[in-house]
């Protein structure tokens, strides 16, 4: 498919995920096309999200009322393009009822998280024209998909042309999840004891799974108290955070290879980056200049790391990463 979408029709079906694909959404338009967006599943609620990551078969009959909305709103559109990301609940076979009506359409799957994660992603690779992944774990063990890491968007070109003092030597912004809270203290307390000023906000999703996760883990509970919120800060205040921020801080789910969003929105915004994903050292982004590589079990961070002056990342790598070329690579599968 061309670079220009000028005229072309793209269905874009995607989770709804701090506007993320509101940025997708906008550089597909930037580009030329008409998009039809719809949300990836048939509720926001936590309940339906929550029932899908066990097992979307105890809501197969909602989700396929739900998508058969959608493909009847889609007749007669004519797409060019279908592009879904996660594909958690899609089956195998409302992708196939869409393809019997828009057969000339190329289908494009993007995972933005690994398929350890989202088992029903294997269950439909075969239904699409290209498979692309963040994660290389999935894309060394399937030949069928190409590897894509994340992006950051235009935003991020404001923290990156930041001209005023530093509020915070380092920042973390991200949803609490796994062990990520343990590690995240260990850090905080580091950075806290050496003297660092360090901006901190965690999000919760639902407060029924908090409050059940606060009564059997006392650490969590304590760590809560201090940092938890249950509303999703916008991603404008993001970016003024980071640009606030000498570094940023990125924890990894245990196992992950992919690079997470804060990890490229770091670079995008030209920010020291404190990590614990081990595979970063095999991206063109990393340098000891601009990354410091944290053993999760026992993190720490070189006071040194945070006093480096200068453009941390080079200007060609942080570019290849913004939305633009992500969306350009996608449509070029």
């Amino acid at each position: 498919m061309s670079e220009s979408l000028t005229g072309k029709r793209v269905l874009f079906i995607a989770p709804m995920f701090f506007g993320y694909e509101k940025l997708i959404k906008g550089e597909l338009e930037q580009l030329g096309a008409v998009v039809d967006y719809f949300s990836d599943r048939p509720g926001a609620d936590f309940l339906t999200k929550a029932l899908i990551r066990v097992d979307r078969r105890f809501l197969a009959r909602k989700i396929e009322r739900y998508y058969g909305d959608i493909i009847e709103q889609a007749r007669g559109r004519d797409y060019d393009l279908v592009l879904i990301i996660r594909a958690e609940a899609v089956s195998g076979n409302i992708l196939d009822r869409l393809r019997s009506l828009h057969s000339r359409a190329r289908f494009v799957l993007y995972l933005w998280d690994s398929m350890h994660y989202n088992p029903n992603a294997r269950k439909v690779l075969g239904k699409f024209d290209a498979v692309l992944s963040f994660d290389r774990a999935d894309v060394d063990a399937n030949p069928q998909i190409q590897f894509l890491p994340l992006f950051y968007g235009r935003d991020f070109e404001r923290a990156a042309s930041w001209t005023g003092s530093f509020k915070y030597d380092a920042c973390f912004i991200g949803t609490i999840h796994t062990d990520r809270y343990k590690v995240l203290e260990q850090v905080i307390d580091q950075l806290e004891r050496d003297g660092m000023r360090v901006f901190v906000y965690c999000y919760y999703p639902s407060r029924t799974l908090f409050r059940l996760r606060s009564l059997f883990d006392g650490g969590f509970r304590r760590f809560a108290r201090k940092y938890v919120n249950f509303k999703g800060i916008p991603l404008s205040e993001v970016v003024d955070r980071i640009a606030e921020s000498r570094a940023v801080i990125d924890v990894n789910r245990p196992g992950q290879l992919g690079l997470t969003m804060r990890t490229i929105e770091a670079i995008g915004a030209q920010r020291l980056l404190v990590t614990t994903n081990e595979d970063i050292v095999n991206y063109d982004v990393y340098s000891k200049k601009g990354v410091c590589l944290i053993d999760r079990t026992a993190p720490k961070v070189d006071k040194e790391f945070l006093d480096i002056e200068g453009v941390p990342h080079a200007e060609s790598v942080r570019v290849g990463l913004s939305a633009r070329n992500w969306v350009v690579r996608v449509i070029g599968t």
